[in-house]
């Protein structure tokens, strides 16, 4: 099977994009809780300090953080098994390189999806500030996603989810959606590990949902940023 270039070139650019603003709320998210969490941010967005203490005990700040940095490790992964992909037309199917870039994505996923159960759980047991939550409720949505020019169908998603003070959604969303990137690069793996080239559509489907999760966690960091 011939690999269309352009097409690779373009999902690539999609994904090398912005991807430090999309998990980049672990400091601020962790706000919406009442907890003393050494992690959590309470300073300015714009504060050269560093906002993250490491604890050997989970705290929602650090599990953010955790599932954020794996699962952009994973889609580092992702991008090395995309450039062998398009170089393919040129050097030829290298099947044992394929395999070990996505093994190391899944690998990678799956730790992420671990700390988003994590958190998902922890959350569920810790109590709401209030402050925040009642700021979150009162935020004009509609004004922000248009000033800034954010996708519709996108922040729609955010918004249902903070208009009503749902945090523990969000990070519930976290989870389910890296367990939909996780099965995507299972399917991509036994291609390659059959020695079967994935066909694009897999991996223009698995590009579009990544870009989709980046795009949510951007958003729902810009509105904590908002507001804080």
């Amino acid at each position: 099977m011939k690999v269309k270039g352009i097409f690779c070139f373009i999902f690539l650019i999609l994904f090398l994009t912005n991807f430090n603003f999309g998990f980049m709320f672990a400091n601020e998210g962790c706000n919406a809780f009442s907890t003393t969490d050494p992690s959590c941010n309470t300073g300015s967005s714009n504060s050269t300090t560093p906002r993250l203490t490491l604890s050997a005990t989970p705290t929602i700040g650090g599990l953010i953080a955790e599932g954020g940095s794996t699962l952009l490790q994973s889609i580092s992964d992702f991008n090395r098994f995309t450039s062998l992909y398009e170089r393919s037309e040129i050097d030829g199917v290298d099947f044992k390189l394929m395999q070990a870039a996505l093994s190391d994505a899944i690998a990678n996923m799956e730790k992420a999806k671990a700390a988003y159960r994590s958190l998902k759980d922890l959350a569920a047991v810790t109590p709401y500030n209030w402050t925040i939550i009642d700021r979150l409720m009162g935020f004009d949505y509609y004004a922000f996603g248009r000033e800034r020019g954010l996708i519709g169908s996108i922040f729609q998603k955010v918004e249902q989810y903070l208009t009503i003070g749902d945090v523990r959604g969000v990070f519930r969303e976290f989870y389910i959606e890296s367990g939909r990137l996780l099965e995507l690069l299972y399917s991509l793996k036994r291609d390659a590990d059959a020695f079967i080239l994935p066909g694009l559509s897999t991996v223009w489907r698995l590009n579009q949902k990544v870009s989709e999760f980046k795009l949510f966690g951007q958003y729902v960091a810009e509105v904590f940023y908002a507001i804080l």
